[in-house]
């Protein structure tokens, strides 16, 4: 395999006066440049503060040309499943599908 990656983390601080610097939250994410130019990015994103607490999971694709190829995205808020969606763009279109408790399926 020849990818070569690079991984991080974000950390959300906050901005109010009372908190200034305090953390609220953070994201680990990896980048993966494919040998053939592809890259992946993957994130995992908490955020713990104020209330509710949010998760969201995402795999994101670009071809070798920078252009979007896919996408996924998951979202939970205070515990709950708020919804996930998968995205293919193609040169002149694109499609999605989705899925939410309050939304029902959407494609």
């Amino acid at each position: 395999m020849h990818h070569r990656a690079i991984a991080g983390t974000i950390l959300y601080t906050s901005n109010k006066p009372e908190r200034r610097g305090e953390r609220r939250g953070i994201e680990h994410f990896r980048f993966t440049r494919h040998g053939d130019g592809r890259v992946t990015l993957r994130a995992y994103c908490e955020i713990e503060e104020p209330d509710p607490t949010v998760l969201r999971d995402v795999v994101y694709s670009l071809d070798a040309s920078g252009r979007p190829a896919d996408c996924l995205l998951r979202l939970t808020v205070g515990d709950h499943f708020m919804g996930c969606g998968w995205f293919r763009f193609q040169p002149h279109e694109g499609e999605c599908e989705s899925y939410g408790p309050s939304t029902g399926r959407i494609f």
